[in-house]
């Protein structure tokens, strides 16, 4: 069976899933790189309930099949599940790490993943008080955590700089072992996120030994909970407040590495989504 899963567009996060898609695509399965000659066509829903639906439709007018993989629900101009069970029902297979089991009894509910091989402990200098990591300067509650760190210590991003600051580092356009690095120089990193979102950051960082600090919501407690640090998710100034009182004390050690790699596998959750397909 020919498979497509290019993406729309480019997307540090999802082209992740799309290089292990590949990289664990079983045999049987062949990769094409126009839609046209797919048999399935997998659908990254990152946005517009419409577009997206428009396309499944081609597919299965066209007697193909697709399959979807849900990467964002509550920040689409459509965030009630109700909306999307014309997409989610005629789907080979609905992947997500949001339960939507309610609404799509067979759908696949599994996470994302990192690689422990790309992301490990390296014996550096710890630079950073805290790092974070994004494009999305208000929903990543960047500026936020540069104010609780402020008497604190240095902090980094990777990603665009929003605006200079001398306490703060910028680096852009990393390679992975450069994103590693970062990662090591850190004592904390805040990968909270307002909405939606997996936050693969989170795991990545906890697999180079550095605490990760989310918002305590459902989303993140149910793959997070015994790795990251959870805040409550307020407005600016509480957050500010939360963040100060937790990065003034020393994080607690990473010793779950080992559980994270079981538990965050990429080659067993992909070729759980390939199976279903």
């Amino acid at each position: 069976m020919n498979v497509y899963f290019d993406l729309p567009r480019e997307s540090r996060g999802m082209g992740r899933v799309v290089f292990n898609l590949d990289k664990h695509l079983p045999a049987g399965l062949s990769r094409v790189t126009n839609p046209d000659d797919a048999d399935l066509v997998v659908l990254h829903v990152n946005g517009r309930r419409d577009h997206r639906t428009r396309q499944a439709r081609a597919v299965v007018e066209s007697g193909r099949k697709y399959a979807v993989i849900q990467y964002v629900l509550q920040s689409c101009r459509n965030p009630n599940p109700l909306d999307w069970l014309e997409l989610w029902g005629g789907a080979a297979c609905v992947w997500s790490y949001y339960d939507l089991r309610q609404y799509v009894p067979g759908m696949y509910f599994a996470p994302l993943a990192a690689d422990p091989d790309i992301f490990y402990p390296e014996q550096i200098e710890k630079k950073y008080i805290v790092g974070t990591l994004g494009k999305d300067y208000p929903k990543e509650c960047i500026g936020e955590t540069r104010r609780a760190a402020f008497l604190l210590g240095r902090t980094v991003h990777i990603g665009p700089e929003f605006v200079r600051d001398p306490n703060n580092d910028t680096f852009e356009n990393l390679t992975d072992d450069g994103v590693r690095r970062v990662y090591n120089q850190c004592h904390w990193f805040s990968v909270l996120r307002r909405e939606d979102g997996f936050e693969m950051p989170g795991l990545e960082a906890a697999l180079c030994g550095v605490r990760p600090i989310m918002f305590d919501t459902p989303n993140y407690r149910q793959w997070y909970d015994g790795i990251a640090e959870f805040i409550p998710e307020e407005n600016s100034g509480k957050v500010i407040d939360s963040l100060k009182v937790l990065l003034a004390q020393p994080p607690r050690p990473v010793t779950e590495r080992e559980e994270i790699k079981t538990r965050f596998d990429w080659k067993r959750i992909v070729t759980g989504f390939w199976e279903r397909c």
